[in-house]
């Protein structure tokens, strides 16, 4: 079923090479923005460059409006007339739902994935500790998914689930400094760097490649929390489409 759904999302290539193709030319305006003016990006890069903080950033932020694959896919199934026939066969809805989380990841990853070697090869980005860095956009990925599945199913329809998906979309990423540098004051430097599930990806990911270690695995401990809190408000909302 799983390789099903692959095929299913894959599809939409359309989509696949916008989330692709517009973080690449954001990361380009945004580095060639900074050259050329007296700011500089408020990500706290430490000593990593900044194509490879803005790299890091867009690629976060990409995998927040990547969750609407998901929805579309799970909404065809759980809010159209398709619902009926689905409900009257024997596959359980869970495993539907499951199927189509997965292959959403493995298809979110791999965009990022594909982003990140760009950056590389087209722009010049570097990522010391890549292993660890994919796991932290991986385990981003995974909560990314999980939030835009919990968020359709309580709001029971794609348009107000995309609402939600946009708005969180559009100010997170000013949270951690993406766009432009924020206010240099404590509460901003913990906004930044803890206030959000993106801050926290953005963070671990920074502070592996500093070779923070601890900072990395705090970081990533609050990540799979999330996650796991997340799988837990998931299932009584798929008991309650299951009835």
């Amino acid at each position: 079923m799983i390789a099903f759904q692959l095929k299913r999302s894959s599809r939409d290539l359309v989509g696949h090479a916008v989330l692709i193709l517009f973080p690449l030319i954001l990361i380009f305006f945004f580095d060639y923005l900074y050259k050329n003016i007296s700011i500089e990006t408020g990500m706290g890069m430490g000593g990593q460059s900044r194509i490879t903080a803005l790299a890091i950033g867009f690629a976060l932020t990409f995998q927040i409006y990547g969750s609407a694959i998901s929805f579309e896919t799970l909404a065809e199934d759980l809010y159209s007339p398709m619902h009926d026939r689905i409900f009257s066969s024997p596959v359980e809805i869970r495993s539907i739902i499951l199927s189509i989380l997965v292959s959403s990841t493995v298809l979110s990853f791999l965009q990022t994935s594909i982003l990140l070697v760009f950056s590389s090869i087209i722009l010049g980005a570097s990522f010391p500790s890549l292993p660890l860095v994919l796991l932290v956009l991986l385990v981003s990925v995974v909560f990314n998914q999980l939030l835009g599945t919990v968020l359709l199913l309580l709001t029971g329809g794609v348009k107000t689930a995309n609402m939600v998906t946009t708005i969180y979309g559009s100010i997170v990423p000013m949270t951690v400094g993406l766009y432009f540098p924020l206010p240099q004051t404590e509460f901003f430097r913990i906004l930044r760097l803890y206030g959000t599930p993106m801050g926290l990806a953005n963070t671990a990911s920074l502070a592996v490649m500093e070779g923070q270690h601890r900072l990395f695995l705090i970081c990533f401990a609050v990540l799979v929390t999330l996650i796991v809190l997340l799988f837990f408000c998931l299932r009584p909302l798929v008991r309650r489409i299951s009835r």
